[in-house]
């Protein structure tokens, strides 16, 4: 599956997409492989899938030709 970053989470994964091969195609593996390799705090983080955001709570299956971006927390204003 393919993974595009931006903002300061490009920065710190020195990239600005990468194949990613998963246990399981979920938001919950995803997150979870995420925060051990790169110690994201998701909490600061948005996940769009096919250009809508997603909750990062539930349980969402993702396809191999689903865009996945992983998004810095938006400022408001």
């Amino acid at each position: 599956m393919n993974i595009i970053y931006f903002g300061k989470i490009a920065a710190i994964a020195n990239a600005t997409s990468e194949e990613v091969s998963l246990p399981e195609n979920t938001i919950t593996a995803l997150v979870t492989y995420l925060t051990e390799k790169y110690q994201l705090d998701m909490s600061d983080m948005q996940i769009a899938v096919n250009h809508n955001l997603v909750d990062v709570q539930k349980e969402i299956l993702l396809k191999e030709t689903d865009e996945v971006a992983i998004l810095s927390a938006f400022a408001g204003g």
